[in-house]
């Protein structure tokens, strides 16, 4: 057919859709056809007409298209209701055992603390800390008790409340992945600390009042650490009881569910942080009125949490609860010729390193020990070695980078050069050992060449980053957005066998947006598993261990700094493990987009098909 007698059997029909595509409100289905039939028209045009004009409108037409079926969508105001008024209430309800069991082993460590406290006069120096106790004393000497809570501005203590209080919640929470244990754990810990708290100022005569002042916010705060509590056994209960679905599905319907409770549990929070700021400072508020307002936050909880959830329970649900389709577990392969979503990259990401799990936690495990060598090596070569650990949230991480440098100890900066290099090449194995026979003999080619030194440079750059770099905002945001982007261009280096060249074609290739999203997530899952180091739990299994090593002093103190430094350094060779499969399943779903391979590909083929007995043969 000429191309002037196909554009006129098909002008009107684009000149509908391009008008349909103008309007606000489309028909799905209609879109939908729309985009079929532009395909079936921009397939021939790139066939008999592949350098003229209308094949360069029809593609454009077709990508218009595209961004309209795939766009991201809007969240729905009714949803957001929903949440409120029915999801999270069914939650709870489904949750109403581990909700029980929550309160219970709360209520159990604070009768520990209390009795602990009645035995040892001294336990509430122990639990609550020295200072603590020392300046309460003084302050009740001084005839104002609750003085701690008028110390500070009310808005600036009130956003230091909020982000402490979220952090203890997200910690107790998140330990659910531990098979619950590192949630029982928080949950005793806080419990027996409220208990020695509480008896600290029984024992001072002082009950009535400290009730009256503290529990104007405690009783929204310690109800939220509760159901955090039973938000962390609901996203354990996956692994413990998985039912008929594998342990990874049923991990992941659970954890998705305990995430959900303790997003809903933010406000109140937030909330329970402005009360401690602004209201607990007032002392001299009649005792009633105080009274009152802890027995209406105490009704809320209660009704919300507890009655609400009964009560819908009987007169019906309105929807049943949003379960995401579970992928295939066994079967499940990555591709590596679509386009892809930040959030369907990181699920990949996590299905290589389960499909390949020895691979990649044999890099893991031989790049840690070996760090801990190296370090352990330098300090004994009489090097400034030394491991200190901040007791701080992020004290973990900092005391592990700031090993690293090159004045301090050389061996220990350009040894971590040399693993996290030797990291990449374990996640292209593992791409590699994905791809199909005929795609993994398409990028491979002769090993040798100037790329390798952007394989070896990159690397470089990012620890000497983390060498000169504070710790804080700073850091984490580099983080997110600068080491994917790291990660994409050492990818392109590598199947594009380019070297300088390579930054031009990554900043061609790189989507920031997607990047970011896929940084936001790997930075800061990797920040949930420093939570675990940085909490009492991870002392509670060392001084478990400790048994192994001799008593004195200096040997207990070497075995929790390296055991610690190796924990650590486990999790940034995974996190870096994580970027470097990040980036190279994001270059393929980048090119995919940009240049379309795969597309012409299969546009080539157009044809070339035929069908015997409904069976296609090439």
């Amino acid at each position: 057919m000429r191309e002037t007698k196909f554009i006129e059997q098909n002008r009107e029909k684009w000149a509908d859709f391009e008008e349909m595509l103008r309007q606000n409100h489309r028909d799905p289905e209609k879109l939908n056809d729309l985009f079929i039939q532009i395909t079936d028209d921009l397939s021939y045009a790139r066939t008999f007409y592949p350098n003229r004009s209308v094949r360069m409108y029809l593609n454009s037409l077709a990508q218009r298209i595209f961004h309209n079926i795939y766009r991201g969508k809007r969240f729905p105001a009714r949803r957001f209701r929903l949440f409120w008024t029915d999801e999270l209430p069914h939650l709870m309800w489904e949750s109403r055992q581990a909700l029980l069991l929550s309160f219970s082993l709360f209520a159990l460590a604070c009768m520990i603390g209390v009795v602990s406290s009645i035995i040892n006069p001294d336990f509430a120096r122990v639990i609550l800390g020295e200072n603590y106790v020392e300046m309460t004393l003084q302050n009740i000497e001084n005839g104002d008790p609750m003085a701690v809570y008028k110390e500070s501005q009310p808005l600036g203590m009130s956003v230091g409340i909020a982000a402490n209080n979220l952090f203890v919640a997200l910690r107790t929470a998140i330990f659910g992945v531990l098979a619950s244990i590192g949630t029982v754990f928080m949950l005793l810990y806080n419990g027996v600390m409220l208990g020695a708290f509480q008896y600290f100022f029984i024992e001072k005569g002082l009950f009535w009042e400290s009730f009256l002042t503290i529990w104007i916010h405690g009783t929204l705060e310690i109800s939220a650490i509760i159901i955090a509590g039973a938000a962390g056994l609901v996203a354990g209960s996956g692994l413990l009881f998985p039912g008929t679905y594998t342990r990874g599905q049923a991990f992941q319907q659970s954890m998705r569910r305990g995430l959900k409770i303790f997003i809903g549990l933010i406000p109140m929070f937030l909330l329970a942080a402005v009360f401690e700021g602004f209201l607990t400072r007032y002392t001299d508020t009649p005792p009633i009125l105080r009274l009152l307002f802890i027995l209406s936050s105490l009704a809320f909880v209660l009704w919300y949490f507890v009655w609400l959830p009964w009560h819908k329970s009987r007169t019906g649900f309105q929807h049943a609860l949003r379960e995401k389709d579970l992928p295939p577990t066994r079967q499940q392969v990555v591709s590596f010729s679509t386009i892809k979503s930040a959030g369907e990259i990181f699920s990949d990401v996590f299905t290589l390193l389960r499909r390949h799990a020895r691979v990649g936690w044999l890099g893991i495990l031989a790049a840690s020990v070996l760090f801990v060598g190296l370090a352990a090596g330098a300090g004994f070569a009489g090097e400034s070695v030394k491991f200190v650990f901040p007791d701080y949230p992020g004290g973990a991480f900092q005391g592990w980078w700031d090993v690293i440098g090159r004045n301090r100890a050389p061996i220990i900066f350009w040894g971590q050069v040399v693993l996290l290099s030797a990291l990449f090449w374990v996640a292209l194995r593992m791409v590699k050992r994905e791809m199909s026979p005929d795609v993994r003999t398409s990028w491979e080619g002769s090993f040798g060449g100037a790329y390798l030194v952007v394989t070896g440079l990159l690397p470089f750059a990012v620890v000497w980053f983390l060498e000169v770099v504070e710790a804080g905002a700073l850091l984490w945001l580099a983080g997110m957005l600068l080491l994917p982007f790291f990660a994409l261009w050492l990818a392109v280096a590598y199947f594009e066998k380019a070297s300088w060249s390579s930054f031009l074609r990554s900043m061609q290739l790189m989507q920031w947006g997607q990047g970011f999203i896929l940084g936001v997530l790997i930075i800061n899952f990797a920040l949930l598993l420093f939570l675990f180091l940085d909490s009492s739990v991870w002392n509670i299994v060392l001084r478990f261990f400790s048994w192994l090593i001799p008593p004195d002093e200096g040997s207990m103190q070497q075995f929790f700094a390296y055991t610690t430094a190796l924990a650590i350094s486990v999790i940034v060779h995974f996190v870096w493990l994580l970027l470097m499969l990040g980036g190279m399943l994001h270059y393929f779903s980048s090119r995919e987009r940009v240049d379309a391979a795969h597309l012409y590909e299969g546009i080539s083929k157009v044809g070339t098909t035929r069908q015997i007995r409904g069976l296609a043969k090439e």
